[in-house]
């Protein structure tokens, strides 16, 4: 497929299937932590590692392997990834213990990495004037997917236990391993370099490009929130007397990002992604006051919910058509220290979150969401400042 030619709508709904299958993978556990909990004889805090666990494996693996996007052949490195992440994820559905779980989840968050090579491959792919749309085409993917494993895990989990939904994820990756042999398309890889030349290359990028920077932190910020806020998800339910079905069913409340992801990846290319993120910030925030003030109850929290979907999808994509914009010959480095910022922010409030819910409760997490607005909103400030200085400039 030549580059001119853009990316047809029929590879760009494989792409958006195959990353919706492989982003299930890092949701399936939030839904059931209680449940693991229980089984295990664990502490919240402790089952709060076991998250961490997962996204410090899934940074890791981004550090180790997005970036060869940039050199080898991507069809063989997304197969070979989804190969490893079955295997890893019928290792944890097999743990005897919480040590042995999260080792496991850990190799699994290290495996599953293929959205993100997918993402930059379909940008390289695209037309400068159809990438938001085709970036916000595959967030619809990963929006499905992560309902889809939240819902699905929620219901094994409380009706066939937590080891079922593992097993139940290792055989779908299996499967969407071989099929993927043939469904993603070859073509060649935009540098020539070796693999400790590809990783030091990305100091650089991050000194030498303020988009990249803005994104990093927005990145850490809002994923933070949105990793925390589903650590603890399961133990809030709980204690308003439910059980994890209905922490599935509440995940179903992100299918609301799919109804906008397409849009605001097109808004980003008319407008940019200024505009995109700074409505995500003000959702966001707004979604964090109905937390604070109905968040006790299941018709609050679900509502609430339902708002900060709508402001993490409008952050994400205008994060990822900003660095997808930076350079063509380096969509997967820049995706891979995006990423890396994102989900370390994930493994910080996995832990931070668990541990203020289990000292102060559900308002003690409603307000450290808050907390988490501030410096979103001077780093867009900032980066309104920069845009205009070169603007200026020019």
């Amino acid at each position: 497929m030549k580059a001119a030619d853009g990316i047809s709508r029929t590879t760009t709904l494989i792409f958006a299937v195959a990353a919706g299958v492989a982003v299930a993978n890092i949701y399936y556990l939030q839904p059931i932590l209680a449940v693991i909990a229980s089984d295990l004889h664990a502490t919240p805090r402790t089952v709060g590692f076991v998250a961490s666990a997962l996204q410090v494996g899934y940074a890791i693996g981004i550090l180790a392997f997005v970036p060869l996007g940039d050199l080898v052949q991507r069809r063989g490195l997304i197969v070979g990834l989804f190969s490893v992440a079955a295997v890893c994820l019928a290792c944890a559905s097999a743990a005897a213990n919480i040590t042995l779980l999260a080792l496991a989840i850990c190799a699994v968050g290290i495996a599953t990495t293929a959205p993100q090579i997918l993402q930059p491959f379909a940008a390289d792919l695209a037309l400068p004037n159809e990438r938001g749309r085709v970036v916000g085409t595959i967030q619809v993917g990963l929006i499905i997917g992560t309902v889809f494993a939240r819902a699905v895990s929620g219901l094994l989990g409380a009706y066939a236990g937590w080891r079922s939904v593992f097993l139940f994820a290792a055989i779908l990756t299996g499967i969407s391993a071989i099929v993927l042999v043939r469904a993603i398309p070859l073509h060649d890889s935009p540098v020539r370099m070796r693999y400790r030349h590809l990783i030091g290359s990305m100091p650089g990028l991050v000194l030498a490009h303020p988009e990249l920077r803005v994104s990093m932190a927005i990145g850490f910020i809002i994923f933070a929130v949105f990793t925390g806020l589903w650590t603890i998800l399961a133990f809030h339910i709980r204690n308003l007397g439910y059980g994890s079905d209905v922490v599935g069913y509440v995940g179903l409340i992100s299918i609301v990002g799919v109804l906008t992801a397409g849009r605001i990846g097109s808004l980003g290319d008319r407008r940019g992604t200024l505009v995109t993120g700074t409505i995500g910030w003000l959702v966001s925030t707004f979604s964090f006051v109905l937390f604070a003030l109905f968040g006790n109850t299941l018709v609050g929290l679900t509502v609430g919910m339902a708002v900060f979907a709508l402001g993490v999808q409008a952050t994400q994509i205008s994060n990822q058509v900003r660095i997808f914009g930076i350079s063509d010959e380096a969509r997967s480095r820049l995706n891979t220290i995006f990423i890396f910022a994102t989900y370390a922010g994930g493994a910080y409030g996995s832990f931070a979150f668990a541990w203020v819910f289990q000292e102060s409760g559900w308002l003690g997490v409603s307000l450290l969401c808050l907390a988490h607005m501030i410096p979103l909103g001077l780093v867009l400030l900032w980066f309104r400042s920069v845009q205009y200085k070169a603007a200026a400039a020019s």
